[in-house]
């Protein structure tokens, strides 16, 4: 539900999205072999239809984006990216996931 704000383990948390731009230096086979994570060199963010971007904070370090198994596009190691992203967590902790397949190469 965009623009609502969801609660999750009693903690309020806002619809985001960011489109990062960056490095992949890793990828690796997602939790329990499902999907897969990439390890992204964040070199900048773009916000996304006036959401809270929070990627924002991590650029010019790496974050870990878990990718859905049903990715149709390739990305490999060493690729520079643009990668539209959502944090899913609370003040406890979370990770930054792929929307869709909103990823291209550049």
């Amino acid at each position: 539900m965009r623009g609502e704000v969801e609660s999750v383990g009693g903690v309020n948390v806002a619809p985001n999205e960011s489109k990062v731009r960056g490095k992949v230096i890793k990828i690796e086979p997602g939790p329990e072999g499902v999907g897969s994570v990439w390890s992204i060199e964040v070199n900048e963010t773009q916000d996304v239809n006036n959401l809270p971007n929070f990627a924002r904070r991590h650029i010019g370090k790496v974050i870990s984006v878990f990718v859905h198994p049903e990715m149709k596009k390739e990305v490999k190691e060493s690729d520079f990216i643009e990668a539209h992203i959502s944090f899913q967590g609370d003040e406890r902790g979370g990770a930054f996931f792929l929307i869709n397949d909103n990823v291209n190469r550049l």
